[in-house]
């Protein structure tokens, strides 16, 4: 029980993780166009963006530590080990959080919905990835 409770834990912190990455890269991304080249500009962009990531990732942590709880729980309880399943879930944590951030019905059709969504999407398969990889790991020793 133990293991499978450590397994999860580093499992939901990856998916955050992946989570933070994908939504950081927006930022990024839009930081890469705005520097026209200019690389010293890009480079302290990228250091500026350093704190903002971390927060995103607190929050991301703070945001689906229950939902995740649930669903791992779900998932432990009726064994289902579908990568579609962890992406969906993943998907439906990500639209419940900027729901939950932004109440607002007008996030619904700004596209900042599609971000979170395919941010959780990410974070599930992140999940579902390192589950796997740590399992099997723990069964070869």
């Amino acid at each position: 029980m133990s293991s499978t409770c450590s397994r999860a834990f580093g499992g939901w912190l990856a998916g955050c993780g992946a989570a933070t990455a994908v939504i950081s890269a927006v930022g990024q991304t839009f930081l890469m166009v705005a520097s026209h080249g200019d690389v010293p500009r890009l480079l302290y962009g990228i250091v500026v963006l350093l704190l903002p990531s971390a927060v995103v990732f607190v929050i991301t942590c703070l945001l689906t530590a229950i939902p995740a709880a649930m669903v791992v729980w779900l998932t432990e309880e009726f064994q289902i080990r579908a990568a579609g399943f962890f992406a969906c879930a993943g998907a439906a944590i990500g639209a419940l959080s900027i729901s939950v951030l932004v109440r607002s019905p007008a996030v619904w059709t700004s596209g900042l919905v599609c971000l979170f969504v395919a941010a959780g999407c990410i974070a599930g398969l992140t999940y579902w990835f390192v589950m796997g990889e740590l399992a099997a790991r723990e069964d070869s020793i």
